[in-house]
C-alpha cells in the first residue's frame, strides 16, 4: 500500500486529497470516501489505507476547502480540547450538497485518472460523510455501491435542494450501513426512517445495527466512543460488501 497527498481540481481549484493505492498491479476499484467533521484525520487516512490493503484505490478530499480553516488547522486539535469541536460544527453548518457534489465527483475523476484503476467504483463515509455517501448514491448514477456509517441528518437538506432521503427512489446501487442503538443522530428511530424509506422504494439494503454502538465506535482515536469489538466486526463486513459489489463485476474505463 502506498499513500500520498494530492492536488485534485474542483471548478478551477486545487484542493488538498488523501490518496491511498494498492501495491499489487491492477486494475483496482476504487472507493471515494467522505470524511468525518474533524477532516481528513488519522482515522480517515487509516480507513483510506485499510482499503488500498484490501485492493482498492481510495481517495478522500478536504471537503472544507472553502473555509479558512485548513486540514492541517483542524487535525491539529487535541481530542480533549474544545476547541477542536468550535471549529468543526461551524464548518458542517457551512457544507452545502451541490458543492460536496463537486467535491466528491473530483476526487473520483482523479481515481479514473490513476493508471492501474478502472472501477468500478464505490462511495463511502463517517458521520457527515456516512450522509454525504448517500447523497452521492442518490443524486449520481457513478457508483455501484454505497456504505454509510452513521449517516447524520440524511431527511435534512444541507442548502438548496431535496434532502437525500426524499430522493431515495433514485437510489441505484448496492447499499450497505453500519449503525449504532446507542447514537443520539442518528438515532435508532432515524435508522427506522430511512429502512422504510428503502423498503417503500423497494431498494435491496444490509444494514448492520449494534445495540451498544454508539457514534464514531469505529474511531480508535475517539477514547469515548470507541467500541474494538464492533469494529473489528463492521470493517469486514464492509469489504465483504465491497468485494461483492465491485471486485466482482467488470471493471469499466
Amino acid at each position: 500500500m502506498a499513500s500520498e497527498w494530492v492536488s485534485i481540481d474542483v471548478d478551477g481549484k486545487p484542493v488538498d486529497a488523501y490518496l491511498a493505492l494498492p501495491d499489487a498491479p491492477g486494475p483496482h476499484p476504487g472507493v471515494v470516501v467522505a470524511m468525518h467533521v474533524f477532516g481528513i484525520d488519522r482515522f480517515v487516512r487509516e480507513k483510506c489505507d485499510g482499503l488500498a490493503e484490501a485492493g482498492y484505490a481510495a481517495i478522500a478530499p478536504y471537503l472544507f476547502h472553502r473555509s479558512d480553516v485548513t486540514n492541517e488547522q483542524l487535525t491539529g486539535y487535541a481530542f480533549e480540547d474544545p476547541t477542536r469541536r468550535e471549529v468543526a460544527m461551524p464548518l458542517k453548518d457551512s457544507l452545502r450538497d451541490d458543492e460536496l457534489l463537486q467535491d466528491m465527483l473530483a476526487g473520483l475523476e482523479c481515481l479514473r485518472g490513476q493508471p492501474d484503476v478502472s472501477g468500478p467504483f464505490g462511495v463511502t463515509g463517517f458521520c457527515i460523510g456516512g450522509r454525504i455517501a448517500y447523497m452521492l448514491a442518490v443524486r449520481t448514477k457513478e457508483f455501484a455501491a454505497c456504505a454509510d456509517f452513521y449517516g447524520v441528518d440524511v431527511d435534512l437538506p444541507w442548502g438548496d435542494g431535496p434532502d437525500p432521503l426524499s430522493l431515495t427512489a433514485d437510489l441505484d446501487c448496492a447499499l450497505t450501513g453500519f449503525f449504532g442503538d446507542l447514537d443520539a443522530n442518528p438515532a435508532p428511530p432515524d435508522v427506522d426512517k430511512l429502512e422504510a424509506a428503502l423498503r417503500a422504494e423497494g431498494k435491496p439494503f444490509t444494514f448492520h445495527r449494534y445495540p451498544n454502538g454508539q457514534h464514531a465506535f469505529n474511531d480508535p482515536y475517539n477514547p469515548v466512543r470507541y467500541n474494538p469489538e464492533i469494529s473489528a466486526d463492521s470493517w469486514p463486513k464492509l469489504i465483504g460488501f465491497f468485494d461483492g459489489a465491485l471486485k466482482a463485476r467488470e471493471p469499466v474505463a
